[in-house]
């Protein structure tokens, strides 16, 4: 499968912290990478491949930052340790509209 455009990461970053970020609805930055490669389904060379620009960074890695940078931009994570992410209050409001399945 290709990489997912840019917006299309977001929501299942959000619901990704809010499921799995435990009362605080934080999460370790390194512990959204794998799975969410999984949602899309991203072989392992996908997973692997190199930015592009000289730097010994995934661009895997670097696509999940932006969409972090994103739900940031739009109020939905709060500052937090570096290499922490949490939802703000509109985050977990949002992650609970967008991500809870309709009963």
């Amino acid at each position: 499968m290709p990489f997912p455009e840019y917006e299309e990461l977001e929501r299942p970053l959000l619901c990704y912290i809010h499921q799995n970020g435990g009362s605080k609805f934080e999460v370790q930055a390194s512990s959204t990478y794998i799975p969410l490669a999984d949602h899309f389904r991203l072989s392992t060379s996908e997973r692997l491949q190199l930015r592009g620009d000289g730097r010994d960074e995934a661009l895997w890695n670097n696509m999940v930052q932006w969409a972090r940078r994103k739900l940031k931009d739009n109020g939905y994570l709060e500052s937090a340790p570096r290499g922490v992410w949490r939802l703000s209050a509109a985050g977990i409001k949002a992650a609970e509209r967008l991500c809870n399945p309709r009963r």
